[in-house]
């Protein structure tokens, strides 16, 4: 199920018209193919409403949160999911409350405090690196499309550990999502390696980039191999939270082994 720009209230339907007429933009996944800058020049869109419309979806990423919940937060002064990471729930609720009774933005229903801990919880875990267990936004894979993962919450299957657990269960989950059969997977093969201790997404993304396409071909490269292939790409990565060693890869192939 695609989630289309006009759904959102802030963006309206002239201007989700004019996105699909000018440059073929109708979801948020194609609306997040384009920088701002590109959109601006095409369509003459104001950039300060593009920016508001790239925060709103941004929020929107959090798992269980509606577009128009997506939309008050951005009206409660929380324009991204690193700044609702750090907010109270406690005081999300009572300006919600008081945006519904002092302007002119109507609420039918307020979310209750404990969903609102919950997108709180959800923001914290897209914001740091996790580096052991399961509890990873299924967002957070980059082969998984904002329409996916909205598919993907009809099986109530928010984060790595919901998917492994619920998916075998599921018959046809692929096409059911939507999901070539390429990238679904390479979905599995992220997942196969975060389910290994060690190996944390930021390494899992690292060795499919390297066409190491999973734990078989892994185990059947030898250390120095592997640390080869990375080398260049984490030398050459600014941001690169840790560097792989030889110690690393070894203690990874024993932990694989006392899992098989």
């Amino acid at each position: 199920m695609k989630t289309y720009l006009k759904e959102f209230e802030n963006i309206g339907k002239e201007y989700a018209n004019q996105l699909q007429k000018q440059m073929k933009i109708r979801s948020i996944d194609d609306f997040e193919k384009f920088s701002l800058e590109e959109i601006h020049q095409q369509t003459k869109i104001d950039m300060e409403r593009l920016k508001q419309w790239a925060d709103v979806i941004d929020l929107y990423h959090i798992p269980d949160l509606t577009t128009r919940e997506a939309e008050l937060l951005y009206f409660a002064n929380i324009n991204s999911v690193q700044e609702l990471s750090h907010r109270q729930a406690i005081r999300i609720f009572y300006k919600l409350r008081e945006i519904d009774i002092e302007t002119y933005h109507i609420i039918l229903q307020l979310p209750t405090f404990q969903k609102i801990e919950n997108w709180i919880n959800f923001s914290k875990l897209m914001t740091k690196r996790i580096k052991f267990g399961q509890n990873i936004p299924i967002i957070m894979i980059p082969v998984v499309e904002f329409d996916h993962a909205s598919e993907l919450k009809n099986f109530k299957i928010f984060t790595v550990e919901d998917f492994v657990q619920k998916s075998p269960m599921i018959s046809n989950l692929r096409k059911k999502i939507g999901m070539s059969r390429h990238n679904f997977h390479i979905l599995e093969n992220t997942i196969d390696f975060i389910k290994v201790e060690g190996i944390d997404l930021y390494f899992a993304n690292l060795f499919l980039q390297v066409e190491i396409e999973g734990i078989n071909d892994f185990l059947s490269l030898n250390n120095d191999e592997i640390l080869q292939k990375v080398k260049e790409i984490q030398d050459n990565d600014e941001n690169c939270p840790e560097k792989l060693t030889l110690k690393h890869i070894e203690e990874i192939k024993q932990k694989i082994m006392e899992q098989n």
